[in-house]
């Protein structure tokens, strides 16, 4: 269901709750209350339908079922979630990274976020991302922002540190590569594109050259 579509739709389900308010209240001239309810139980029943049917239309578009589609669309609003609990995280504690290391981090996740975001059929290629890597990111960058703003640190403390800090430049490696998985697939599908667009290339080229001897 496309931007224009919707609010085609909410504007003729607003058009159709004034002109069923309009004719309730011409009605029932001193039943306020029941014009009311009655109102807003149709606009519920709308609303609720239209997003049925606008989800019905992005599963179709998409090519997944509605069950497919709704758990896939949860599970975005959760990385969504997530996403912005470490940029809230890395931004008001920028020791944790340098500005490169927190710039590329967080554009990692939100490419890969909204790549599958606009193509949710592969939200199954980039599993590992969703369901663990991005949960370990979010848990170790927020444990480490924890014991780094305590006031006391013993050498344990600091060893912690250390080893987290290496762990989460793991971790951001480890992501790197989700993002080249999934990108794995485009990379492909070009190259075939482009092994076609040469053969066809070479044959009108070939061709060419006949008509040209044959002159």
């Amino acid at each position: 269901m496309t931007l224009f579509k919707k609010i085609m739709a909410f504007t003729g389900s607003v058009i159709i709750v004034c002109v069923l308010f309009g004719i309730l209240s011409a009605i029932f001239t001193s039943h306020y209350l029941l014009i009311v309810l009655i109102t807003l139980a149709v606009a519920g029943i709308l609303f609720f339908f239209s997003s049925k049917a606008g989800e019905k239309a992005l599963a179709e578009k998409t090519g997944l079922t509605n069950k497919e589609y709704r758990y896939i669309r949860s599970n975005l609003e959760e990385a969504r979630a997530k996403i912005l609990r470490l940029q809230k995280i890395m931004s008001a504690h920028k020791a944790l990274y340098s500005f490169q290391e927190r710039n590329k981090t967080l554009q990692l996740t939100k490419r890969l976020y909204q790549i599958v975001k606009e193509e949710p059929k592969r939200f199954y290629e980039a599993e590992d991302f969703f369901f663990s890597h991005l949960d370990s990111l979010v848990e170790l960058t927020e444990k480490y922002a924890f014991l780094e703003s305590q006031p006391v640190k013993d050498k344990k403390i600091y060893q912690t540190l250390s080893d987290t800090r290496s762990l989460l430049n793991d971790l951001s490696r480890v992501i790197e590569k989700d993002l080249f998985t999934l990108l794995n697939q485009d990379v492909n599908s070009l190259d075939f594109e482009l092994e076609v667009a040469k053969n066809s290339i070479s044959k009108q080229k070939k061709k060419f050259e006949r008509g040209q001897n044959h002159e």
